[in-house]
């Protein structure tokens, strides 16, 4: 980001990638409402400011904890609130920063449970740009109002704070079982704006699962050593 003099950018800790000479780090709670906020959201309770101490131009990079792209929103053309997945925020840019706060999942308990986004979700609200962390390709979508759009329910980033979320079943049990997209898919019901993410971050942990934690597995190999011995 480029950084006029004085000029701020607030941001999760960690972040950083590099900086200019003269840019200074200071770390942010926001009170006790604000820092449970946060951790409810996905986020740390602490933020990080960088600012251009310098009498010219500065700039910081930031990088996310994936191995995915940044997604720029202009809040000043969000009408109200953003909600986003849990932990998708990355940083935010204006003098009044971008408020980091919990919400519940719109829809009720059955969207919260089976919409992907979980019971919990981020609300943003205010600043001038805030950037969020997506993998793939990044769609965005305007719903006019009333218009329906279904979507898969890990492949939803955010959306603004009019639009309505429900599931629905894709179909019989053959459908259920045999069709690669679980039991519901998510329906997003406009007026607003709506992100999608081509590989969400539980896709790619299902196409390359964790490998085993050190002594899981090995049990049964110790067996057979320990039977090759007995039999000497």
């Amino acid at each position: 980001f480029p950084l006029q003099p004085g000029e701020s950018v607030t941001c999760e800790p960690g972040a950083m990638c590099y900086m200019n000479n003269g840019c200074s780090m200071k770390v942010e709670s926001g009170g006790l409402m604000s820092m449970l906020g946060s951790a409810m959201g996905g986020e740390s309770p602490w933020k990080v400011v960088y600012t251009n101490k310098t009498a010219g131009p500065g700039y910081v990079a930031m990088t996310t904890d994936i191995p995915g792209v940044v997604v720029p929103i202009d809040m000043q053309n969000i009408d109200g609130t953003l909600r986003c997945k849990r932990g998708a925020w990355v940083c935010s840019t204006g003098k009044h920063a971008t408020e980091i706060l919990a919400g519940f999942a719109p829809g009720g308990a059955g969207a919260a449970c089976c919409g992907g986004m979980g019971f919990i979700l981020q609300e943003l609200k205010g600043g001038e740009w805030s950037f969020l962390s997506a993998m793939g390709t990044v769609i965005s979508r305007e719903l006019a109002a009333g218009e329906e759009i279904i979507v898969d329910t890990n492949s939803i980033l955010a959306m603004s704070g009019d639009v309505t979320m429900e599931v629905r079943a894709v179909g019989g049990c053959g459908a259920m079982c045999c069709a690669g997209e679980g039991a519901f898919n998510t329906v997003l019901t406009g007026p607003g704006k709506i992100w999608m993410q081509s590989m969400p971050i539980e896709k790619l942990r299902s196409l390359f699962p964790a490998p085993p934690k050190e002594g899981e597995g090995g049990g049964g190999g110790d067996g057979g050593d320990g039977g090759d011995g007995g039999g000497e």
